[in-house]
C-alpha cells in the first residue's frame, strides 16, 4: 500500500506544479475591457458603414485603420435602419441618423440623431428627430451633412414629400425645415447652405442665416438631360468644387463654393476608342478624390442602360485641372464602391462584390491587403473629414 502510494505521489507532483505554474503565468483578464482612440486619427482610418441587409436593425458603422498590418479593427458604433452617417471636424463627435420601431421592425416609429464620441465610440446623447419623415434609402453620404463649420447639420427627409431639416449641433434644437419638392439630397452650398439635384436635371439651392433660419432659395436651370444622360447623384468633392459623373461617361463640374452654385461645363472621362467599348461608370460609390485633387471613377466595360450599379473591375484615376487621365488600377476583384484616405500616401479602399475591403497603394495601384469580415456590407465607405 505505501509504494502506492508512492508512485502515486511521483505522478501527481508534477501535474500540481504544472498547475501552479499556468497559474503564475496567466492572470484573468478583468472584464469588461474598454480602450478610447487617440484624439488625433491617423490619416489611414475609414469609416466602413455596413448597410446589413440582412439585417437593417443591426447595421453598423466600423473603424478601420488600413495601415496597420493586424488589428485594423478599431471599434462600431450602431446604424439602425437604412441610417447616415457624418463625422463632426469641429467636435470630437461622430453621428449617425437612424430609425427605430417599437416592436423591433414594426410598431411606433423614433427617428433619431445619435451623438457618439470620437475617442470612446460610446453614445453621448441623441436628437430626436419628430414627424417619422427622415429619408431610408440605402446608405448615401448626401443624406446627413453637416455645414458652416459643421455648426448646423442638414437632414434628408422623404415621406415622399421631400424636405431638409436643420438643426442647430450647439444648441442640439431642430431650427428649420426647408422645403425641397421634387429634388433631394444635400450637397453643402457656400457658407452655410445647401443644394439638391431635382427630377427635371434642374438645382434647387438655399442659404440659411446665422440662427439656421431659410435666408435665400433659388433654383437653376437644368444641368443636364435627366433622359440623354443623367448625373449620378454621388459627386465627388474637391475643395469647393463637386464633381458629377454621367451614365455614359462625362464628368460635370460644379463650383458649390457661393450662395448659387456655378456650372463650369462638363469633359469627357473616355477616349474615342473607350466610347465605342461603351466603358461607363457604374457601381453604388462611385467616385471619390484624394488631397491632391485626383479624381478616382470606377469603370467597367460594355455599359448599357441598367449597368449604372454594376460595379467594375478597374478605377481610372484623373487630373482635373488638365482633365487628363493620368492612371488605371486594375482591380485584383470587381468593385462595387470606392473611397481614398487622406494624405500624401492615400490608400484606395474598394469594397468588392463578395463584400470584404480591397485595399491597394493609391499612388502606385498596387493591391495591399484586403479587410475580410469586419462588416456585411460596407456599401458607404468613408474617409476622414479634414
Amino acid at each position: 500500500m505505501a509504494r502506492v502510494d508512492f508512485i502515486r505521489s511521483l505522478i501527481s507532483w508534477p501535474l500540481m506544479l504544472a498547475a501552479l505554474v499556468v497559474q503564475a503565468e496567466i492572470q484573468p483578464e478583468p472584464l469588461p475591457v474598454y480602450e478610447s482612440l487617440p484624439k488625433k486619427l491617423p490619416d489611414s482610418v475609414l469609416f466602413a458603414h455596413d448597410a446589413n441587409f440582412d439585417a437593417l436593425v443591426a447595421g453598423r458603422v466600423v473603424v478601420l485603420d488600413l495601415e496597420k498590418p493586424t488589428r485594423r479593427y478599431l471599434g462600431a458604433m450602431d446604424a439602425a435602419q437604412f441610417a447616415s452617417f457624418i463625422q463632426s471636424r469641429s467636435k470630437s463627435e461622430l453621428y449617425v441618423a437612424e430609425t427605430h420601431y417599437s416592436r423591433t421592425t414594426r410598431g411606433e416609429r423614433t427617428d433619431v440623431i445619435s451623438i457618439y464620441d470620437s475617442e470612446s465610440l460610446k453614445q453621448s446623447g441623441e436628437i430626436v428627430l419628430p414627424g417619422g419623415k427622415r429619408g431610408q434609402v440605402v446608405s448615401h453620404r448626401y443624406t446627413l451633412r453637416l455645414v458652416d463649420n459643421d455648426r448646423f447639420m442638414l437632414v434628408f427627409n422623404f415621406t415622399p414629400a421631400a424636405s431638409v431639416t436643420v438643426i442647430d449641433m450647439d444648441s442640439r434644437k431642430i431650427v428649420e425645415e426647408v422645403q425641397i419638392p421634387g429634388c433631394g439630397l444635400i450637397y453643402p452650398t457656400g457658407k452655410r447652405g445647401f443644394s439638391s439635384l431635382c427630377s427635371n436635371g434642374a438645382m434647387f439651392t438655399a442659404q440659411l442665416g446665422a440662427d439656421g433660419k431659410l435666408a435665400s432659395q433659388d433654383k437653376l436651370p437644368p444641368l443636364f438631360n435627366v433622359d440623354e444622360d443623367p448625373l449620378f447623384d454621388k459627386p465627388a468633392f474637391h475643395k469647393e468644387r463637386a464633381y458629377f459623373p454621367s451614365y455614359k461617361g462625362l464628368v460635370r463640374v460644379v463650383d458649390m463654393g457661393s450662395k448659387v452654385p456655378k456650372d463650369l461645363g462638363s469633359w469627357s472621362l473616355l477616349t474615342k476608342t473607350e466610347q465605342e467599348q461603351n466603358w461607363r461608370p457604374g457601381g453604388w460609390q462611385i467616385a471619390t478624390m484624394d488631397d491632391a485633387g485626383r479624381l478616382y471613377v470606377l469603370m467597367h466595360k460594355d455599359g448599357k442602360d441598367g449597368t449604372h450599379k454594376s460595379g467594375g473591375p478597374e478605377v481610372w484615376v484623373y487630373d482635373v485641372k488638365n482633365k487628363q487621365r493620368v492612371q488605371k488600377i486594375v482591380l485584383k476583384n470587381w468593385g462595387v464602391s470606392i473611397e481614398v484616405t487622406r494624405g500624401e500616401k492615400p490608400l484606395l479602399a474598394v469594397t468588392n462584390g463578395d463584400m470584404q475591403i480591397d485595399v491597394y497603394e493609391a499612388n502606385q495601384g498596387a493591391w495591399k491587403t484586403m479587410v475580410g469580415g469586419a462588416a456585411a456590407m460596407p456599401l458607404s465607405l468613408h474617409a476622414l473629414r479634414k
